[in-house]
């Protein structure tokens, strides 16, 4: 047996004695399971004058028709109401959701078979992004009340580049004050040192939202989600955002990153040239981490691979099965994997 293998089962039992840790202790812990998709191209089929949506028509490059569209939102639905299942069923209590083209996708999204029933709501604003994606979050309407929501534009030296907004959304988690920004960063399209100093910027708008809450609130619970197009230990992440990756080195200003201990198993969250990326990251305030349970904090940070999601065989085997495979249609789901929180609280 490799190493590798060794480590895969020990990390498996590790979070199957959680599991059954929580489960032994239902009728005293109240769970919530908070995440962040990528939905890989959430386009409608209509053209759009203000999106660069072209590519994304019944009569454009990816023969985008409403059949495909449908296949797409059911799988991404599928998806979405599978994840955290092994610690509770039922879809999380909100997430982030980004490549999404507009509201009506998320509409759509949420009036599909696996998610009607657990009746979601969203919150989205239209940006200016140069591709036509923007960020949205939706919600479980019995688990979380919206008490506002506002879009914070990412302005760089380079006039000419839109990308996408960030999202802040305020609400109560059960009956507790959250703060959620969900954000997708600048690719790393033309090269990742060239591109660098665009997420360099990206991270330093949230940092200094993170700032002016963490101000006015030193506990507030702030949880930063999002795709960064960088790993936990790049510079974005490190210098810029300065999210803690060491939980003991945390104090009541910072941010701590819990994905990077995923990171440093060789786990990520999508696959490029046999290399795994964690560029799907969920970061959290000083005041959801400690181990006061009196209220929602930190359990565990995963990664939602499961077998369903992936490409089954050929050279991609074992990475996220994405809806086009070398320009065909396929019918998956996401060139990532969701990620997601498990956050724990003693019940009163």
């Amino acid at each position: 047996m490799t190493y590798n293998s060794i480590k895969k089962i020990t990390l498996s039992f590790i979070f199957l004695m959680i599991v059954l840790h929580l489960s032994a202790q239902e009728n005293k812990f109240q769970i919530a399971i908070v995440g962040f998709y990528n939905l890989e191209n959430l386009y409608d089929t209509v053209n759009d004058p203000n999106k660069n949506d072209e590519e994304f028509l019944p009569d454009g490059a990816n023969r985008w028709t409403g059949e495909r569209y449908k296949i797409k939102l059911n799988q991404m639905a599928t998806a979405i109401s599978r994840i955290g299942e092994s610690t509770l069923k039922g879809g999380p209590a909100f997430m982030g959701v980004s490549e999404v083209e507009n509201a009506t996708v998320i509409q759509d999204l949420l009036n599909t078979e696996p998610l009607k029933n657990l009746k979601y709501g969203f919150v989205h604003y239209d940006c200016r992004d140069r591709r036509g994606v923007d960020v949205g979050f939706i919600y479980k309407k019995d688990r979380f009340k919206v008490l506002g929501s506002k879009s914070f534009p990412l302005i760089t030296a380079d006039t000419s580049f839109y990308t996408r907004d960030q999202l802040l959304v305020k609400g109560l988690l059960d009956d507790e004050e959250v703060y959620i920004l969900v954000n997708h960063w600048p690719s790393r399209s033309g090269g990742e040192a060239r591109s660098a100093p665009k997420r360099a910027a990206a991270a330093d708008l949230t940092r200094s939202i993170s700032d002016s809450l963490i101000k006015n609130q030193p506990n507030v619970k702030l949880i930063i989600m999002g795709d960064l197009n960088d790993d936990p230990t790049d510079a974005s992440l490190l210098k810029h955002l300065k999210a803690k990756t060491n939980i003991e080195d945390v104090d009541k200003t910072d941010l701590y990153n819990p994905m990077n201990k995923l990171f440093k198993t060789g786990v990520g969250s999508l696959a490029y040239q046999d290399s795994w990326n964690l560029f799907d990251q969920i970061i959290v305030s000083y005041g959801i981490t400690g181990k006061d349970f009196s209220s929602y904090k930190l359990f565990a940070a995963k990664i939602f691979n499961e077998d369903f999601l992936k490409q089954k065989s050929g050279a991609y085997d074992g990475y996220p099965f994405r809806t086009f495979v070398g320009g065909q249609f396929q019918g998956g789901f996401s060139d990532h994997f969701p990620v997601y929180l498990i956050l724990a609280r003693k019940i009163k």
